[in-house]
């Protein structure tokens, strides 16, 4: 009986333990994703923050490119309508040469002011650097106003000044006779340090990138600064190809064209000049940024993974021990209920014969007592002695006694009997028999039946009573009939009257009362 409780204990703990691994695998998982989707989060929110830091810094430069032009043209067109009404005259260049130089002192930005006649000779000057190459008719500027009829401005290559020797920015406006034929050129020099000036206070990074360039893809300025990237065309980036074709400004993911580092680019086109202003943060410093601003949160969150799993093995391990504790506490309870069946079988059965013993018979015949009366049914009591066995025992001693009352029980219960029929040892040498629901006839018969069993043992008893000289017994029968109740008394006391008269009879016989 054991044996069924021991699974119990352990496949409800086994489950338990099982459920706990899924609960703390579901656990560390949901720490994992909800962590993960955090740290995509932050860095999305990096890149978001970065792409609008660019896309603002573009269109700020991009207006402040545009204010530091936008002087310079008025003043070229100022000086246009100057020299269209007054002329150029030797009288008139002293007022123009003054107007000049009050107009590159007040614009920082120039590097100088010129006018040229139409063979490219330097006519005036914002400083007086005429003597020394003072023909630039070899200039792509002069050129294009040359071939172009065009009166607005152009923005040209960076060159480097003939008279100073830095890098400077071209723009130019053409200079007609009053039929409108070429007359000449305007010139206003940007100087290129200039931006570097106003472009250098941004902080970009190790790595960042920030460039002026017309829309043809040549490089004007570009940070971080080198003259050899001047001029250079980059209308083969993505800038170029697709994203100015699509939108004047924006923002984008791509490796730059210069040096092949992907950025993370703002860019934006000028509203009145044909330039686009493009400024990237290197994509590898924003990962570090990033991986530096998760270090304190990817630690915390290693050690509330590593407190989850110390606690799932804490558990774990007392799951364990509650698992060997619980085996041990059903092992223990089946020994206990093994040792209550013993000794319960030890307090309704008769050491001696295996039968039923007297505590057994008054309990059935209590049990069957009220059965009977509840259902109206019939109820047969056999009271059984084995005869002369006092003489047995005087002649042949009390352990082939035992032996003969041992033969007599399994005879009884060799007998074919109903189930609920109960054979017992009622005390010293008498047995008795209960028949539920059996009439007269019927238990007569079974009585018959029984003393013949004992006396076919054929067991030796020379001080026997009988002529055959051999073991025999006596037995009283009483039935209770169902309608005529009786207690228990009563039926044990018929049932003894029985007996009582089967013994005076001459013994060996079966009795009815």
């Amino acid at each position: 009986m054991s044996e069924e409780h021991h699974p119990q204990p352990d496949v409800s703990m086994q489950s338990l333990r099982r459920l706990l691994i899924l609960f703390l695998l579901v656990i560390g998982c949901a720490v994992v994703l909800v962590n993960g989707w955090v740290v995509y989060s932050i860095w999305q929110r990096i890149v978001n923050e970065t792409q609008n830091d660019a896309h603002n810094l573009s269109q700020s430069l991009s207006r402040q490119s545009e204010d530091t032009l936008l002087p310079v043209e008025l003043t070229l067109q100022d000086l246009r309508d100057r020299i269209t009404l007054v002329g150029l005259d030797a009288e008139r260049q002293n007022y123009l040469r003054t107007l000049l130089m009050e107009r590159k002192a007040s614009l920082p930005q120039l590097h100088g002011l010129f006018v040229y006649d139409s063979a490219g000779n330097w006519v005036l000057a914002s400083q007086s650097m005429l003597s020394q190459h003072n023909n630039n008719a070899d200039r792509a500027y002069f050129k294009y106003h040359q071939q172009h009829d065009d009166l607005s401005l152009h923005i040209d290559e960076v060159i480097r000044s003939r008279s100073t020797g830095e890098l400077i920015i071209p723009l130019s406006m053409r200079l007609n006779n009053r039929d409108g034929s070429f007359r000449g050129v305007l010139l206003a020099t940007l100087r290129v340090d200039y931006f570097r000036q106003i472009f250098g206070y941004y902080n970009l990074g190790d790595k960042g990138l920030l460039a002026l360039m017309t829309h043809t893809g040549d490089i004007l300025y570009v940070r971080p600064f080198s003259e050899r990237l001047l001029n250079r065309n980059i209308a083969y980036s993505p800038l170029f190809t697709h994203l100015l074709k699509s939108s004047s400004n924006g923002t984008a993911n791509y490796k730059a064209a210069l040096d092949g580092v992907e950025r993370l680019f703002g860019y934006a086109s000028l509203k009145r000049y044909p330039l686009v202003v493009t400024v990237g943060y290197d994509k590898q410093q924003l990962v570090q940024d990033w991986l530096t601003e998760l270090v304190v949160y990817l630690t915390l969150c290693a050690l509330l993974l590593l407190v989850i799993a110390a606690l799932g093995w804490l558990l774990m391990r007392n799951i364990a021990h509650t698992i060997r504790d619980q085996k041990e506490l059903a092992l223990a309870r089946d020994r206990l209920t093994a040792m209550n069946r013993t000794l319960q079988t030890l307090a309704l059965v008769d050491s001696l014969t295996g039968l039923a013993n007297r505590r057994q018979f008054d309990l059935y015949l209590d049990r069957s007592l009220e059965r009977a009366h509840k259902l109206r049914s019939s109820l047969a009591l056999l009271m059984i002695d084995v005869d002369s066995f006092k003489r047995f025992n005087d002649t042949y001693g009390h352990l082939a006694g035992d032996e003969c009352l041992k033969y007599v029980g399994n005879a009884l219960q060799s007998i074919e009997h109903r189930t609920d029929d109960l054979i017992a040892r009622y005390g010293g040498e008498e047995f008795a028999v209960i028949l539920y629901d059996c009439n007269q006839d019927v238990a007569r018969r079974l009585a018959e039946r029984i003393r013949e069993a004992v006396a076919a043992l054929a067991i030796p008893h020379r001080n026997s009573e009988s002529a055959t000289k051999v073991v025999t017994i006596s037995i009283g029968l009483h039935v209770m009939q169902s309608e005529q109740p009786e207690d228990r008394q009563t039926l044990i006391g018929q049932a003894d009257k029985a007996l009582y008269a089967a013994k005076t009879k001459g013994r060996n016989r079966t009795e009815v009362r």
